[in-house]
């Protein structure tokens, strides 16, 4: 992850986790798996847009990589004395 280092990207950070899967092949022997990627951030569109951007303009897999999905999910934080969950998010 060299071309994703914080010190290329002018100190962006992400803590950003892969995870590989197989589901098994379909009936001619083609395996379907791949990799899960997970990144936790404050703001996608500041930290994970700009990463992506500079991976996709130097990063030499990418004409073996086949993008099927993305989403991006709100996480709260822990909850202090008295607060709800996700109080955070909608206050």
């Amino acid at each position: 992850m060299a071309l994703a280092h914080e010190s290329r990207l002018n100190g962006i950070r992400i803590l950003r986790r892969g995870y590989n899967f197989t589901d098994g092949s379909d009936g001619v022997g083609h395996l379907d798996a791949g990799l899960f990627f997970i990144g936790f951030m404050r703001d996608a569109h500041q930290q994970f847009v700009p990463m992506q951007r500079s991976l996709a303009a130097k990063d030499g897999l990418n004409e073996y990589i086949e993008h099927t999905g993305s989403a991006i999910f709100a996480c709260p934080p822990g909850l202090g004395p008295d607060e709800h969950w996700g109080q955070t998010l909608f206050s």
